[in-house]
């Protein structure tokens, strides 16, 4: 499969969220509040919604739906929507959602078995790396809880955008027919512990999830669907594990800032 996506775009991207959230406010105040953020929305076909912990909202301007996947970038709220009266996160960082195309009917927690040692073998590291390098990247912890699986890891690629730190916590998780990958970035510069990261990634995973339960309330407004005119093809493969168990799923899984 190709995935649509451009390292220049993504670049601009992370740029807006982290003039956002740069210093841990919301930047130059215009001396009157602009509408409110959205603290979550609904992209792809299907209107999967992606929201966010308390105090992170979405960046519409670097948010990207084009049906079939999709991407979301989260900030604070406060400098997302140039209001002082704002929620703002306890954890200032950037959030991301990368949403997979839809499955065969198949499911993340299915390979979840063999995702530790796919992720430490080469073909795992490159997938992970931000330029393709497996020696760029190291693989610090992982573990699975129900049918999520964590990694934390560090990537010291060349393909690092500036003003991001090197490490990052991120979950894999089935949300319905798809796969959502949900990233935790801190700033270089601003000291983030593997405690918070991990504990913001763990409301993330919630907010994701309860907004896409059965039932739940349909609120989150969808975006404008983009074509991918401006990125460049990517071909992901789908790799198998040694033991022969089909990582089907890995090949969906859209490389975002590593």
């Amino acid at each position: 499969m190709s995935i649509w996506t451009s390292r220049r775009n993504r670049a601009a991207l992370l740029g807006c969220a982290l003039a956002l959230t740069a210093c841990g406010g919301a930047g130059p105040w215009t001396g009157e509040d602009t509408s409110p953020a959205p603290t979550q929305v609904a992209v792809t076909t299907d209107r999967l919604v992606v929201a966010g912990p308390q105090g992170y909202c979405v960046d519409p301007t670097a948010t990207r739906d084009r049906g079939e996947t999709a991407f979301v970038m989260m900030g604070n709220c406060a400098a997302i929507s140039n209001s002082r009266r704002a929620v703002q996160p306890e954890v200032n960082a950037v959030l991301t959602a990368s949403v997979s195309e839809a499955s065969d009917g198949r499911s993340l927690r299915e390979s979840i078995p063999g995702l530790d040692q796919f992720f430490r073998s080469e073909q795992g590291l490159t997938l992970l790396s931000r330029d393709q390098d497996p020696a760029t990247v190291t693989v610090i912890d992982s573990f699975h809880q129900g049918d999520v699986y964590f990694l934390h890891a560090r990537d010291t690629g060349q393909g690092t955008v500036d003003g991001v730190g090197d490490e990052y916590w991120r979950a894999y998780m089935d949300v319905g027919p798809r796969i959502a990958t949900l990233s935790v970035l801190g700033l270089e510069g601003q000291s983030l512990s593997d405690e918070a990261s991990l504990q913001v990634l763990r409301g993330f995973v919630t907010a994701v999830d309860t907004a896409n339960a059965p039932g739940a309330p349909q609120t989150a407004d969808p975006l404008p669907i983009t074509t991918p005119d401006q990125g460049v093809p990517v071909t992901v493969t789908r790799p198998s594990d040694p033991t022969g168990t089909p990582l089907w799923n890995v090949g969906l899984f859209r490389r975002i800032f590593g």
